[in-house]
């Protein structure tokens, strides 16, 4: 392992702001060694997310580009040195002028290199758990409505499930793998973490889901599953007209109901982290509360939230609530007390 040089780090710091703002708030509050590995970790995921996401490459691609990224990472995690050449079959032929993200994509092989400086317990856990997220992101990018302008969504709550496990669940599990690594837990602490750290991941990832529902729906796309879609006589392509606002309603509020348990648990998560590790508590907290707020929002006003534009939290709500959990992250009871508080507003 080499150590990273300025160039890296400014890299890091050029990139994260860019790619997640969310991020770039409460990474911050992570120790410096613990920080490294979870940035670069977050920059691969952006890699492999960018992959699925883009417009600019057909299906099929998407997903063969997938796959290569899912075994290079595995071999990566058995120790194989990473090939070049196998980097840049994953980038080939992507305009980096398109946006930030396939900007870093484009730039994969200086993110490998800076991965290559971290210690290689930390690369293990990374490259194992980011080949099953690039794996799952395979099949899941394959999705496409089957006529212009059609919306296809997916199957059921265990689909829904699913797709989350493979966007958010892995990093539920690579963050706790780290965590356990470099602070030796003792068991009854690690334990916790692993029983919920998945269910951390598909909380924070099924808000996201909800709230891009309109910028997915322009890529043919809906990430809520169909069967209650059905269920409220609604389709993919229905939830973007606002005459249907009788039938939205009801099916948000029951998306909402199935979101609120695993934020429940995501809360649970923070608070087996040690009180005197209150960096790492507040990087965890403080998506939870947002989390959280944005799913008042939405359940203030579902239409809108299914018709457009997306809601989100403003940078007065922000603040607000870093500044909340900062006072409170050192006691369990206050931090769960002003989680309730805005889990009753919905």
């Amino acid at each position: 392992m080499t150590k990273p040089d300025k160039t890296d780090d400014s890299f890091i710091q050029e990139y994260i702001p860019k790619v997640s703002r969310t991020f770039a708030l409460t990474i911050k509050f992570l120790p410096r060694g613990l920080r490294n590995s979870v940035y670069t970790s977050y920059l691969l995921c952006r890699v492999a997310d960018t992959l699925e996401d883009t417009a600019y490459l057909p299906v099929m691609e998407k997903s063969r580009r997938l796959l290569t990224l899912r075994d290079l990472l595995s071999g990566a995690a058995e120790g194989k040195i990473i090939d070049p050449d196998s980097v840049s079959a994953i980038y080939e032929s992507v305009n980096p002028s398109k946006s930030d993200d396939h900007r870093l994509l484009s730039e994969s092989i200086k993110l490998f290199e800076i991965l290559d400086t971290l210690p290689r317990s930390h690369k293990k856990i990374i490259y194992r758990w980011v080949a099953e997220m690039a794996g799952g992101m395979a099949e899941y990018s394959k999705l496409e409505g089957k006529e212009k302008d059609s919306v296809v969504s997916l199957e059921d709550i265990a689909d829904w499930d699913r797709y989350c496990y493979y966007v958010a669940g892995t990093v539920g599990h690579m963050l706790t793998d780290l965590f356990i690594l470099h602070y030796g837990f003792k068991k009854e602490i690690s334990k916790g973490l692993k029983k919920l750290g998945n269910s951390f991941g598909l909380g924070l990832q099924k808000v996201n889901v909800i709230k891009d529902v309109p910028d997915d729906r322009e890529r043919g796309i809906c990430y809520l599953p169909g069967v209650i879609m059905n269920k409220h006589r609604l389709d993919a392509t229905g939830l973007k007209e606002k005459s249907e606002s009788s039938k939205i309603t009801p099916f948000v509020n029951e998306i909402i109901g199935l979101t609120i348990p695993h934020l429940d648990d995501a809360i649970e998560y923070a608070m087996f982290i040690p009180r005197h590790l209150k960096g790492v508590r507040m990087f965890l907290v403080i998506p939870v509360y947002l989390a959280i707020g944005t799913l008042s929002l939405i359940k203030s006003d579902p239409v809108r939230a299914m018709t457009g534009p997306p809601v989100k939290l403003n940078r007065r709500d922000v603040t607000r609530v870093v500044g909340a959990a900062a006072i409170r992250i050192g006691s369990n009871r206050k931090l769960m007390g002003y989680y309730l508080g805005l889990r009753n507003k919905i």
